[in-house]
């Protein structure tokens, strides 16, 4: 990558750490919000709703600010959020009572789900190469998971849950001015009139190849958010040779989130080396796949082991699925894309709560993976039809 591209990809990544950052402050500071006298609420289940409203907000306003991102250009809409972003956190964290505090947690949703359209279209349309630059962007947003609760635990500890919102405030609003003052895309895309292989039409005039991307991530979506949600109680009972039980859950979970960030480079690095990102994806299941199966069976050091070759993996699914969208959608539309798929991922992997919790219930945590493991197979399925279509097609 030159120069332009770095300043590209350290945009984007800043950003995507920011915004995931952002989402984990809420959570991190819950205890002292119910605590709150000036909110006038102890009831945990007021909160949820808040939560639910910010996160969904988040997950909804993906598509619109997609289409934004196209008919605006996506830096534009990348210096939004951040502005948006900041301002919400900040107002957050003034909030005199509930209703102005609800408010702002819903602006900072929406202005959130600004990013995932508007940063991997502002990756895909400025940069060459894109597989190590979505897999960076990818390490950015599990930075973000981490750092989120981290610097927000640490001002809350010293200035209160409203010194957490205020100091993100702060780096939103030098992140926005960062934006602003890097210029590099200088007008909106238009159509590429580069024919894009295998591109027979589908549903809603999408190449049939995207529609099946988009499958996949509805099916990912499943994987993710039932694995990430169900670890920790599948650690507690199964693994035992570390710490108390909350402090294992959340230290070896913490564990696989961080070689989540192998992952995601590893994703990027297959999608350049290999003679095509279709074989990477294809690569990316065959591995992860049994996996699933392999957490479901064993137990201690062996699950750990293979808890953290999966979060390798499957975590590289991630610039894989980025780098074939920006591949097959219409370029002049890359942003209404990223938004369909992010909102595809967030949107049905929220089911994943109430199925695992019903599998739970029924025959045990393990069994979530098993049938996790179940749904990765009807995956790797559908790339292997997936690139026998595209052979048929260039055939």
């Amino acid at each position: 990558m030159d120069r332009r591209e770095n300043r590209v990809v350290f945009i984007a990544t800043a950003t995507h750490m920011l915004t995931h950052a952002y989402m984990m402050i809420f959570p991190t500071v819950l205890v002292l919000l119910a605590r709150d006298p000036g909110l006038s609420t102890n009831s945990y289940f007021r909160l949820g709703l808040v939560g639910t409203l910010c996160y969904g907000l988040f997950g909804a306003g993906a598509i619109p600010a997609g289409m934004l991102a196209d008919r605006l250009g996506s830096q534009r809409m990348l210096a939004v959020c951040a502005f948006f972003m900041a301002l919400a956190s900040l107002a957050a964290g003034l909030s005199p009572s509930l209703l102005p505090f609800v408010a702002s947690m819903a602006l900072l949703g929406l202005a959130a789900s600004i990013y995932h359209p508007s940063g991997l279209s502002f990756i895909s349309r400025n940069v060459r190469v894109r597989g190590r630059a979505m897999g960076i962007h990818g390490v950015g947003g599990n930075v973000g998971l981490a750092l989120g609760p981290v610097l927000s635990g640490a001002a809350a500890a010293r200035w209160g849950w409203r010194g957490a919102f205020i100091v993100f405030a702060v780096l939103g609003f030098v992140l926005f001015l960062l934006i602003v003052w890097t210029r590099i895309e200088r007008h909106v895309p238009k159509a590429s009139k580069t024919k894009t292989p295998a591109r027979g039409k589908g549903l809603f005039g999408m190449p049939f190849v995207l529609l099946l991307i988009y499958f996949n991530s509805m099916l990912y979506g499943l994987c993710y958010r039932g694995s990430m949600m169900f670890f920790p109680k599948h650690f507690v009972q199964n693994i035992h040779f570390a710490l108390d039980n909350v402090a294992r859950a959340g230290t070896l979970v913490a564990f696989v989130t961080l070689a989540g960030t192998v992952g995601q480079l590893l994703g990027g690095i297959l999608c350049d080396k290999l003679k095509r990102p279709e074989h990477a994806y294809l690569l990316v299941f065959l591995a992860s796949t049994p996996l699933f199966f392999s957490i479901w069976l064993l137990k201690n050091w062996l699950l750990f082991a293979a808890s953290l070759a999966f979060a390798m993996f499957f975590f590289a699914w991630q610039p894989v699925q980025n780098t074939l969208i920006a591949k097959y959608a219409a370029r002049s539309a890359h942003g209404l894309s990223f938004g369909i798929n992010f909102l595809l991922i967030m949107g049905v992997g929220a089911i994943a709560a109430s199925v695992g919790g019903y599998v739970t219930d029924l025959i045990g945590v393990a069994g979530v993976f098993a049938v996790l493991g179940t749904i990765s197979t009807v995956s790797l399925l559908v790339v292997i039809y997936m690139l026998w279509y595209i052979r048929k097609q260039e055939a």
